[in-house]
């Protein structure tokens, strides 16, 4: 079962990707709508909070120094091989940078190709040439984004950029005098980009009763008990996805959750006498079972249901572990009791050095204990290091060429320079 839920999870993964595909011009251009968003993260892989940041961060750059920038972490692009190419493409589609400088500046992400771009307009490929922008993405972002900290990567990457642009001495050679493009307030990206998420919400809902019925299928024949054990996992899956998809995959979701209710409930019939069993209350089932079990209803790691049939005393108890419990199975009494007790630093890291911790477990029901070391990465070494080196670099020149025309911001251009780099 657990190979299956895998299996699904895959599938959908691969979908929504796919549906969520996108050209340059299906990025939502979110400061045409709203002259304080600089970040178009349509699969909100960022935290609110850090694009609430970003969006400080880089409104202060074009307010201070005038400088257009962009952030773009998409979940997919149409042509996976090439994300240089579409970041200058979407550069050029949305004219970032004043048309008297060309002071643009775009960050794109590609998530499922796990690849950064930074792509700089003409006028600031003097302050950050191919080889900064190349060690902004190979000691900045690309350490936080292996370890799955996305928010921090493109934080510390923009707070590096904004000091390295704020320099007195080159400030000037990109400083624009124009003012502010007039912005119009439509954006048909969205509207499309709405539909394409509807659409990739039909299919799950589709595969979601396939899978449904496939299932009914294979557990023909099993009693109550094992049909609702086979089917419960795939109950936060469909959860889950039901929310992503605007409760489109609801008419999958809501047989299931039903049909689960009704394994459990259904009344049973004695296996000895052939009675009709009774389902006890919460506050009567409790005297027919052991102290561990009694504990683990307690502390909400398993809920027991126990039938009785009134003609034999026949005694059946079925537990149903509950999956957001923070207990798990004790490897010594073997009871839903096992829990994380706490970290413990046991090497402080330094710089150059990495630390060591211990995760110690408890079990509330035998007193067991256990702890497992794992290790702590050196502190802010990378960071620290790429800042330094970045501000101390010397300032070349990147590439050179033409480029497109048009956009939503000055009307800038880019050249091409910049680098592009992977995780």
């Amino acid at each position: 079962m657990k190979r299956t839920a895998l299996i699904i999870a895959s599938v959908l993964v691969v979908l929504m990707a796919a549906a969520q595909a996108y050209s340059p011009a299906r990025v939502p251009d979110v400061h045409r709508a709203d002259r304080t968003a600089f970040v178009a993260d349509p699969a909100h892989v960022l935290s609110p909070r850090a694009t609430s940041r970003l969006n400080a961060s880089l409104d202060s750059l074009r307010r201070n120094l005038t400088v257009e920038p962009m952030i773009a972490v998409l979940p997919a692009i149409e042509d996976p091989d090439d994300p240089s190419e579409f970041a200058t493409d979407l550069f050029e589609l949305w004219g970032l940078g004043k048309s008297d400088r060309d002071n643009g500046l775009l960050i794109l992400v590609v998530m499922d190709t796990r690849k950064v771009t930074i792509r700089p307009g003409y006028g600031l490929e003097g302050a950050l040439p191919d080889i900064t922008c190349g060690r902004i993405i190979r000691d900045v972002i690309a350490p936080q984004f292996r370890e799955g900290d996305y928010d921090a990567g493109l934080l510390n990457a923009v707070a590096v950029i904004s000091r390295i642009l704020s320099d007195p001495d080159t400030a000037d050679e990109y400083r624009s005098g124009a003012s502010d493009a007039d912005y119009s307030s439509g954006d048909d990206a969205g509207d499309v980009g709405f539909k394409v998420w509807i659409y990739a919400a039909c299919i799950v809902a589709l595969l979601f009763l396939l899978i449904l019925f496939a299932e009914l299928y294979s557990v023909r024949g099993y009693d109550d008990f094992r049909k609702y054990t086979r089917l419960v996992r795939l109950r936060n899956i469909y959860l889950i996805f039901s929310a992503l998809g605007l409760g489109i995959p609801l008419v999958a979701t809501i047989p299931l959750i039903l049909l689960l209710q009704h394994w459990r409930n259904r009344p049973r019939m004695c296996p000895n006498c052939g009675t009709r069993m009774h389902k006890l209350d919460e506050a009567t089932d409790n005297r027919y079972l052991t102290p561990a079990q009694d504990l683990e209803e307690r502390i909400g790691s398993v809920d027991y249901d126990v039938w009785l049939c009134p003609s034999c005393s026949e005694t059946d108890i079925y537990p149903y572990p509950i999956s957001s419990s923070p207990y798990t199975e004790c490897p010594n009494c073997h009871a839903r009791t096992y829990y994380k007790e706490r970290d413990r630093v046991l090497r402080q890291p330094t710089a150059t050095t990495a630390g060591m911790g211990v995760t110690e477990y408890r079990c509330v029901n035998c007193n067991h204990t256990d702890g497992k070391r794992y290790t702590i990465p050196a502190t802010g070494a990378a960071a620290a290091a790429a800042a330094a080196a970045i501000l101390n670099s010397g300032r070349g020149g990147g590439f050179s060429g033409g480029g497109f025309s048009g956009g939503g911001f000055g009307g800038g251009h880019t050249g091409g320079g910049g680098a592009t780099g992977g995780w």
